[in-house]
Protein backbone atom coordinates (compact mmCIF):
# COMPACT_ATOMS: atom_id res chain seq x y z
CA UNK A 1 0.00 0.00 0.00
CA UNK A 2 1.75 3.00 -1.27
CA UNK A 3 0.59 6.45 0.75
CA UNK A 4 -0.90 9.49 -1.39
CA UNK A 5 2.22 12.13 -1.54
CA UNK A 6 1.70 15.50 0.07
CA UNK A 7 1.73 17.37 -4.13
CA UNK A 8 -1.43 14.39 -4.03
CA UNK A 9 -3.20 15.28 -1.51
CA UNK A 10 -3.12 19.00 -2.06
CA UNK A 11 -4.80 18.12 -5.79
CA UNK A 12 -7.69 16.32 -4.01
CA UNK A 13 -8.01 19.03 -1.23
CA UNK A 14 -8.20 21.38 -4.37
CA UNK A 15 -10.95 19.61 -5.76
CA UNK A 16 -13.08 20.46 -2.23
CA UNK A 17 -12.35 23.79 -2.98
CA UNK A 18 -12.36 26.79 -4.32
CA UNK A 19 -10.50 30.00 -4.38
CA UNK A 20 -11.39 32.11 -1.34
CA UNK A 21 -9.05 34.45 -0.28
CA UNK A 22 -5.21 34.76 -0.07
CA UNK A 23 -4.93 33.13 3.49
CA UNK A 24 -7.07 30.32 2.62
CA UNK A 25 -4.84 28.84 -0.14
CA UNK A 26 -5.34 29.45 -4.24
CA UNK A 27 -6.93 26.01 -5.38
CA UNK A 28 -7.63 24.31 -8.94
CA UNK A 29 -9.44 21.95 -10.19
CA UNK A 30 -8.59 18.83 -11.23
CA UNK A 31 -9.79 16.24 -13.91
CA UNK A 32 -10.39 12.46 -14.73
CA UNK A 33 -6.92 12.23 -15.98
CA UNK A 34 -5.54 12.75 -12.20
CA UNK A 35 -6.37 8.73 -11.27
CA UNK A 36 -4.70 7.58 -14.41
CA UNK A 37 -1.97 9.27 -13.40
CA UNK A 38 -1.58 8.45 -10.04
CA UNK A 39 -1.54 4.94 -10.43
CA UNK A 40 1.02 5.29 -13.71
CA UNK A 41 3.52 6.97 -11.21
CA UNK A 42 2.60 4.87 -8.25
CA UNK A 43 1.73 1.93 -10.08
CA UNK A 44 -0.89 0.77 -7.68
CA UNK A 45 -4.71 0.55 -7.59
CA UNK A 46 -5.04 1.14 -3.86
CA UNK A 47 -4.16 4.73 -5.06
CA UNK A 48 -6.31 5.18 -7.40
CA UNK A 49 -9.12 3.93 -4.87
CA UNK A 50 -8.25 6.19 -2.26
CA UNK A 51 -8.36 9.00 -5.38
CA UNK A 52 -11.32 7.89 -5.68
CA UNK A 53 -12.51 8.31 -2.06
CA UNK A 54 -11.31 11.36 -2.08
CA UNK A 55 -13.54 13.05 -4.89
CA UNK A 56 -16.52 11.88 -3.26
CA UNK A 57 -16.13 14.63 -0.07
CA UNK A 58 -18.12 17.69 -0.88
CA UNK A 59 -17.16 20.08 -3.58
CA UNK A 60 -17.95 23.99 -4.47
CA UNK A 61 -19.68 23.95 -8.05
CA UNK A 62 -20.96 27.47 -9.46
CA UNK A 63 -24.01 28.37 -11.17
CA UNK A 64 -24.26 31.13 -13.91
CA UNK A 65 -28.14 31.62 -15.35
CA UNK A 66 -29.39 28.30 -14.18
CA UNK A 67 -26.41 26.77 -15.86
CA UNK A 68 -23.92 24.64 -13.55
CA UNK A 69 -20.25 25.28 -13.98
CA UNK A 70 -17.92 23.43 -11.87
CA UNK A 71 -14.87 25.80 -12.80
CA UNK A 72 -14.69 29.60 -10.80
CA UNK A 73 -13.17 30.78 -13.81
CA UNK A 74 -15.56 29.95 -16.31
CA UNK A 75 -18.10 30.91 -14.37
CA UNK A 76 -16.68 34.28 -13.82
CA UNK A 77 -15.91 34.45 -17.68
CA UNK A 78 -19.79 32.98 -18.15
CA UNK A 79 -21.21 35.72 -15.51
CA UNK A 80 -19.80 38.85 -17.53
CA UNK A 81 -20.56 37.39 -20.98
CA UNK A 82 -24.59 37.41 -19.68
CA UNK A 83 -24.82 39.89 -17.22
CA UNK A 84 -26.00 37.38 -14.64
CA UNK A 85 -24.25 36.41 -11.17
CA UNK A 86 -22.51 33.70 -9.88
CA UNK A 87 -23.89 31.53 -7.70
CA UNK A 88 -21.95 29.17 -5.06
CA UNK A 89 -23.21 25.56 -4.55
CA UNK A 90 -22.63 23.12 -2.04
CA UNK A 91 -24.71 19.92 -2.02
CA UNK A 92 -27.37 21.46 -3.83
CA UNK A 93 -27.94 24.53 -1.97
CA UNK A 94 -26.83 27.92 -3.18
CA UNK A 95 -24.94 30.95 -1.68
CA UNK A 96 -24.56 34.70 -3.18
CA UNK A 97 -21.14 34.61 -1.87
CA UNK A 98 -18.46 32.44 -2.11
CA UNK A 99 -17.28 33.28 2.03
CA UNK A 100 -21.12 32.08 2.38
CA UNK A 101 -20.79 28.22 0.58
CA UNK A 102 -16.83 28.21 1.83
CA UNK A 103 -18.67 28.18 5.44
CA UNK A 104 -21.28 25.33 4.24
CA UNK A 105 -18.16 23.64 2.65
CA UNK A 106 -16.52 23.47 5.61
CA UNK A 107 -19.69 21.97 7.81
CA UNK A 108 -20.97 19.67 5.22
CA UNK A 109 -17.24 18.05 4.82
CA UNK A 110 -17.06 18.14 8.75
CA UNK A 111 -20.93 16.33 8.74
CA UNK A 112 -19.82 13.91 5.95
CA UNK A 113 -16.69 12.77 7.39
CA UNK A 114 -18.25 12.08 10.87
CA UNK A 115 -21.13 10.38 9.31
CA UNK A 116 -18.02 7.88 7.04
CA UNK A 117 -16.45 6.95 10.13
CA UNK A 118 -19.02 6.37 12.42
CA UNK A 119 -20.40 2.79 12.75
CA UNK A 120 -23.74 2.11 11.44
CA UNK A 121 -25.57 -1.46 12.64
CA UNK A 122 -28.75 -2.21 10.13
CA UNK A 123 -31.63 -3.09 12.59
CA UNK A 124 -32.55 -5.90 9.89
CA UNK A 125 -29.66 -7.64 8.34
CA UNK A 126 -27.08 -6.88 11.64
CA UNK A 127 -24.30 -5.90 9.46
CA UNK A 128 -22.43 -3.08 10.35
CA UNK A 129 -20.84 -0.76 8.05
CA UNK A 130 -17.65 1.94 8.75
CA UNK A 131 -15.89 3.86 6.47
CA UNK A 132 -17.26 1.88 3.59
CA UNK A 133 -17.00 -1.52 4.62
CA UNK A 134 -19.79 -3.73 6.02
CA UNK A 135 -19.36 -6.49 7.95
CA UNK A 136 -21.81 -9.40 9.54
CA UNK A 137 -19.61 -9.81 12.35
CA UNK A 138 -19.53 -7.71 15.46
CA UNK A 139 -16.62 -8.74 16.16
CA UNK A 140 -14.91 -7.99 12.87
CA UNK A 141 -16.83 -4.44 12.75
CA UNK A 142 -15.32 -3.59 16.31
CA UNK A 143 -12.08 -4.00 15.02
CA UNK A 144 -12.68 -2.33 11.26
CA UNK A 145 -14.03 0.46 13.66
CA UNK A 146 -10.98 0.26 15.99
CA UNK A 147 -8.70 0.67 12.95
CA UNK A 148 -10.57 3.75 11.78
CA UNK A 149 -10.65 5.57 15.17
CA UNK A 150 -7.00 4.65 15.65
CA UNK A 151 -5.68 6.09 12.32
CA UNK A 152 -7.98 9.64 12.55
CA UNK A 153 -6.50 9.71 16.26
CA UNK A 154 -3.21 10.19 14.61
CA UNK A 155 -4.46 12.97 12.59
CA UNK A 156 -4.34 16.86 14.54
CA UNK A 157 -3.75 20.42 14.19
CA UNK A 158 -0.98 21.84 15.87
CA UNK A 159 -0.07 25.66 16.16
CA UNK A 160 2.61 28.30 15.60
CA UNK A 161 3.19 31.78 16.59
CA UNK A 162 5.96 33.20 15.25
CA UNK A 163 9.04 31.04 16.53
CA UNK A 164 6.83 29.14 19.23
CA UNK A 165 4.74 25.97 18.22
CA UNK A 166 2.07 24.33 20.81
CA UNK A 167 -0.66 21.98 20.53
CA UNK A 168 -2.82 23.78 22.71
CA UNK A 169 -5.89 26.39 20.91
CA UNK A 170 -6.00 28.46 24.02
CA UNK A 171 -2.14 28.80 24.17
CA UNK A 172 -2.14 29.58 20.91
CA UNK A 173 -4.24 32.55 21.25
CA UNK A 174 -2.62 33.48 23.79
CA UNK A 175 0.83 33.44 22.33
CA UNK A 176 -1.04 35.44 19.40
CA UNK A 177 -2.65 38.03 21.40
CA UNK A 178 0.67 38.67 23.16
CA UNK A 179 2.33 39.11 20.12
CA UNK A 180 -0.18 41.22 18.23
CA UNK A 181 0.01 38.11 15.88
CA UNK A 182 -2.25 35.58 13.75
CA UNK A 183 -1.77 32.18 14.75
CA UNK A 184 -0.70 29.53 11.98
CA UNK A 185 -2.69 26.16 12.10
CA UNK A 186 -0.65 23.04 10.75
CA UNK A 187 -2.95 19.74 9.82
CA UNK A 188 -0.55 17.57 7.73
CA UNK A 189 2.37 19.77 7.04
CA UNK A 190 -0.15 21.97 5.75
CA UNK A 191 -0.51 25.30 7.12
CA UNK A 192 -3.03 28.10 7.28
CA UNK A 193 -3.48 31.19 9.15
CA UNK A 194 -7.73 30.82 8.15
CA UNK A 195 -9.76 28.96 11.01
CA UNK A 196 -12.36 27.96 8.29
CA UNK A 197 -9.59 26.36 5.85
CA UNK A 198 -8.08 24.97 8.94
CA UNK A 199 -11.03 23.35 9.67
CA UNK A 200 -11.37 21.93 6.25
CA UNK A 201 -8.37 20.68 6.15
CA UNK A 202 -8.23 18.54 9.25
CA UNK A 203 -11.78 17.15 8.27
CA UNK A 204 -10.05 16.30 4.75
CA UNK A 205 -6.96 14.64 6.63
CA UNK A 206 -8.71 12.52 8.84
CA UNK A 207 -10.99 11.38 6.15
CA UNK A 208 -7.96 9.97 4.03
CA UNK A 209 -6.60 8.52 7.14
CA UNK A 210 -9.71 6.99 7.15
CA UNK A 211 -9.69 5.88 3.68
CA UNK A 212 -6.12 4.48 3.98
CA UNK A 213 -7.04 2.53 6.58
CA UNK A 214 -9.47 0.58 5.57
CA UNK A 215 -8.21 0.25 1.78
CA UNK A 216 -6.42 -2.88 2.67
CA UNK A 217 -9.58 -4.70 3.75
CA UNK A 218 -11.60 -3.32 0.49
CA UNK A 219 -8.69 -5.44 -1.36
CA UNK A 220 -8.46 -8.74 1.22
CA UNK A 221 -12.20 -9.00 1.34
CA UNK A 222 -15.45 -8.80 -0.27
CA UNK A 223 -18.13 -6.19 1.07
CA UNK A 224 -21.35 -7.07 2.37
CA UNK A 225 -24.15 -5.52 0.97
CA UNK A 226 -27.42 -4.92 3.59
Amino acid sequence: MKFLSKSMFALILATSTAVFAAETDAVSSADAKTCAKACASTGGESTCAVSTAMGKLPKMTFAVGGESICCGEMAKAKASEIGKPVEFVVDEEKFDSESKAFTALVSHTEKFVEEFTTPHTCSVSGNTTIAGETSACSVKAGELTSKVKLAMSKISMSYKVGDKECSCPVEAAALAKAADTKKTMIVDGEETTCDQSARLKLAVAKYKAAVLAMAPEASDSKTVTN
